[in-house]
């Protein structure tokens, strides 16, 4: 129970021990829940691609070139696993007045707006999740473009990703090699992340007077692209690397798999000595001592025992030619 504790002839109530374990245990356990949301919310994807391969991750810059459904898909399986930032470029016809040009002033790029509850009623239906078709009940959602309201509801997915949109006119007439270079020397950041080391574009579902443009301005600034379009269950994906060339840093080895049979090389002394202290392995009837052989030393008494039989000749009569594994 509590401890009372008298001052000045008053008794003072104090707070119990087992409380106070109490609240201790609690500070505790949300300082650990703390912890695990910032270093174990990538703990699987890390044993893919290890920490070096989620850092690249999370310093990217992903430019999506058209917010269509296979685009949002795309960029959607990127801003899950932690991409440093997204940026969602697209043309609306609703926003063509609203001062947006088709240059590369990098004034036209902004941070991804609030979400309210009219981006997330879908009025009719939509293929593109991340792209609810505007309501004509409530104006609040039509002043936004398409990139904007696709941008605010991917950024929701993960709050470590910064998301920024752009609007244009028209995606073909957009001056890709100017953007890009805006991009490059000024690219856009907030007070919570780092600018973002490399830039990734992705066009999804764009006619090739658009691709073609932005394949150029991409090989001239050494960026890589990604081609995505989609027919259904069917699509295709392009990519094209950053000039000199793609380079892969964790290769595999290419040379030869060592061979690690027991019978293709001779045995080291070690491993024979271990498996000749184990005697008489047939006569051990308990069944709890015969799990703790080793199964390399089964093996190796095995092979032995097949030495010794009539189903290995013996060439030229020379017991040390004799083959070491059967045919």
């Amino acid at each position: 129970g509590p401890l009372a504790v008298w001052r000045n002839n008053t008794p003072v109530h104090t707070q119990s021990k087992s409380s106070k374990r109490q609240r201790q245990a609690q500070t505790s356990k949300c300082r650990r829940y703390t912890i695990m949301a910032t270093t174990d919310k990538y703990d699987r994807q890390l044993r893919l691609w290890g920490a070096s391969g989620q850092r690249a991750l999370g310093s990217t810059l992903v430019v999506l070139v058209g917010s269509s459904a296979c685009g949002t898909e795309t960029l959607k399986n990127l801003v899950l696993p932690g991409v440093g930032s997204i940026l969602v470029v697209d043309d609306d016809d609703a926003v063509v007045g609203n001062g947006s040009s088709a240059n590369g002033d990098a004034s036209v790029v902004k941070a991804s707006p609030e979400l309210n509850d009219s981006l997330l009623k879908f009025t009719s239906p939509s293929s593109n999740f991340f792209l609810p078709p505007p309501s004509n009940q409530d104006d609040s959602d039509s002043k936004l473009s398409n990139a904007a309201r696709a941008c605010a509801l991917l950024s929701e997915l993960n709050p470590d990703v910064d998301g920024y949109h752009r609007t244009v006119p028209s995606l073909e007439g957009v001056d890709y090699n100017a953007f890009l270079k805006t991009l490059m020397d000024n690219p856009p950041t907030s007070d919570k992340a780092a600018a973002p080391k490399q830039i990734l574009v992705i066009a999804a579902d764009q006619p090739s007077s658009v691709t073609l443009a932005l394949s150029h301005a991409c090989h001239v600034n050494s960026i890589p692209l990604m081609i995505a379009r989609s027919y259904g269950l069917l699509g295709y994906v392009r990519i094209q690397t950053a000039s000199p060339y793609h380079a892969i840093i964790e290769a595999k080895p290419a040379h030869r798999i060592p061979d690690l049979r027991l019978s293709a090389w001779p045995l080291f002394d070690g491993l024979e000595s271990a498996a000749s202290s184990v005697k008489n392995l047939d006569e051990i009837e308990d069944s709890k001592e015969h799990s703790h052989v080793p199964f390399v030393v089964i093996l190796l008494q095995a092979l032995e025992k097949w030495r010794g039989t009539a189903s290995a000749p013996t060439p030229s009569g020379d017991p040390a030619k004799r083959p070491r594994n059967p045919d």
